[in-house]
């Protein structure tokens, strides 16, 4: 068990929901058991003894995720950006590995470190551009980032810290200068039937009319993304296996934990059905029941840029254990931005009903996506709402590099790839010694946008992401396996849900005001839910308000009207209803 889960599982032996039975109410934050800790506005829970859990009766998604992935916090790290170790402006495994401390030090007593308890790396592979989605050798760490025995040494080190990593696996295409793809060129080669060649155009393209099909040696190869990156044939049994073998290497000799996988609906065609195709779905399934009939805790993440509707039924099918919802990350960026969350609300409803228990993964931003800072309108206030709601979730969340600092970026993609600033100073702001980095770094990093100089402030947005994550790990109710219910509020700008933990009875109350104006004596309703008892209250994130009130539990389980009291603008607030 790692130290995060392991505060976890103390923290559940702490505060629970109210017995059904007698008790004291109380209200504030004044709980001894409750002191604050060094984290902005977390609470650190006394061994309490625990109260008998209320029965079940939550009108909300009763989750029980399963995979060693449900409890994590994931951190998406770009290698080429993240630390430079040996001072050629390029970051590198070594560099990573220094700043694994960062990340996660391993003790759950500190209060300095991040928090994530698992890393996605882009593709760590051998490839000729900056980016690696464009592999050349499956097998070989890409030399600016190291050795394959760095990358060992990186999971080590990282183990030791109670994280785990994935990487990515990109299987739907290769580089136009893979070896195989040179023999390919060839017709009739022994690898002529590892891509998907056309003797004549055959008449269509791709999204908007852009070019898939490339002329080549008076054949045609399909290329979905760029003429630079032909797709691999993966209904050809040959190919099959070798990206078999190649994930099982990762697994096995390297040390991985699982893959994201790369375009995942764009693995095989049906004529112009370009996308989620039946064979599709039924290659991944395949894909993941050998991986994991030999290394069953594998974890396989599909990049599903698609609805809720469609990304949804690779999980329930069996293709994926997670896929990343791309409608609930844009609606919660639009909630925080607009002030309303009214639609938030419809679309998180229907995401929890779509998915398996614990099956998708929550983000707000990712390498293919402007930064959230820029999308929020660089207001720090805005964008410590979006990490409320991401860290509140029930969904997996993940989080980009340099999205704790608030890193500025739009696209083109190298502009939202820069390299991470861990001090304020130049030229190569703590990311290198070298005289430039690989990119120029983003704007803003010398005026307060660097890991050092937020790490001092216990009101930046790094320290209000810290206390999240903490508060998360410390809070089974506020993870996967957490109910979801939204609750009533008269002020539209209000986004307030209950999350209960069904084993323990814990539960929590996180509150947004979403508008930029101060709202008075707020009050919150629940019809129905799972609550029981006559439990006090103690906020663990945020400021209580003075005329915080005690809620009252109706016959149904929910909470009849109750006073919050006053909420400032863009505050967050979350609240533990104790025994």
């Amino acid at each position: 068990m790692s130290f995060r889960r392991l505060l976890a599982a103390v923290a559940a032996l702490s505060i629970v929901v109210a017995a059904c039975g007698p008790s004291t109410p109380s209200s504030g934050s004044a709980d001894p058991s409750l002191a604050p800790s060094a984290a902005e506005g977390v609470a650190t829970p006394a061994a309490d003894p625990i109260a008998r859990p209320c029965p079940p009766a939550s009108t909300g998604t009763t989750t029980d995720p399963t995979g060693w992935w449900a409890d994590r916090v994931f951190y998406e790290v770009f290698v080429r950006s993240f630390a430079d170790a040996d001072g050629d402006g390029i970051g590198d495994l070594r560099g990573l590995i220094s700043k694994l401390d960062y990340l996660n030090d391993g003790d759950p007593g500190t209060t300095d470190d991040l928090g994530v308890t698992a890393l996605w790396l882009m593709p760590v592979a051998e490839s000729p551009s900056y980016h690696g989605y464009d592999v050349t050798d499956y097998r070989t760490v890409e030399p600016d980032y190291g050795t394959n025995d760095d990358f060992k040494a990186l999971i080590a080190a990282a183990r030791e810290r109670g994280i785990e990593v994935i990487v990515d696996l990109v299987m739907n295409h290769t580089s136009i200068e893979h070896p195989w793809f040179g023999d390919a060129r060839t017709p009739g080669s022994a690898h002529d039937d590892w891509y998907v060649w056309a003797d004549e155009h055959p008449g269509f393209g791709g999204p908007g009319g852009r070019p898939v099909w490339h002329a080549d040696g008076g054949r045609w190869y399909y290329g979905y993304f760029w003429e630079g990156m032909p797709d691999l044939n993966v209904a050809n049994a040959a190919v099959t296996a070798e990206l078999d073998a190649i994930a099982r290497f990762w697994v096995d000799e390297m040390g991985a934990a699982g893959f994201r996988l790369d375009a995942a609906r764009h693995l095989l065609e049906d004529g112009s059905t370009l996308e989620n195709t039946p064979a599709t779905f039924a290659w991944l399934q395949g894909f993941r029941d050998r991986l994991q009939a030999s290394t069953p805790s594998s974890l396989v993440l599909g990049e599903v840029w698609d609805s809720s509707v469609i990304a949804s039924r690779y999980v329930r099918d069996g293709a994926l254990d997670l896929a990343f919802d791309f409608d609930l990350a844009a609606q919660m960026l639009l909630a925080v931005k607009s002030g309303d969350p009214g639609s938030l609300r419809f679309v998180q409803r229907d995401v929890l009903d779509a998915y398996p228990a614990g099956g998708y993964a929550a983000f707000l931003s990712n390498h293919d996506q402007d930064r959230v800072f820029d999308v929020v309108g660089r207001d720090v206030a805005v964008a410590k709402q979006a990490a409320t709601l991401l860290l509140t979730n029930p969904g997996v969340p993940f989080l980009y590099y340099g999205e704790e600092v608030g890193l500025r970026g739009r696209k083109p993609d190298e502009r939202i790839r820069t390299p991470m600033p861990w001090t304020a100073e130049g030229p190569g702001f703590g990311f290198t010694t070298a005289a430039e980095p690989w990119q120029p770094m983003a704007d803003g990093v010398a005026e307060g946008t660097s890991v050092a100089v937020q790490a001092r402030d216990p009101g930046s947005l790094l320290s209000h992401y810290r206390g999240l994550i903490a508060l998360r790990a410390a809070h089974p109710a506020l993870g996967s396996a957490g109910t979801w219910d939204p609750m009533e509020a008269p002020y539209p700008a209000v986004h307030a849900v209950l999350r209960h933990d069904p084993s323990t009875g814990e539960a929590l109350v996180a509150i947004s005001n979403l508008s930029n104006e101060p709202l008075a004596d707020v009050k919150l309703e629940l019809a129905e839910g799972p609550l029981c008892g006559a439990p006090g209250v103690v906020a663990v994130f945020g400021d209580a308000p003075a005329a915080l009130g005690v809620p009252a539990i109706g016959a149904t389980g929910g909470i009849d009207e109750w006073s919050i009291g006053d909420l400032g603008p863009r505050q967050d607030l979350i609240l533990a209803l104790t025994p």
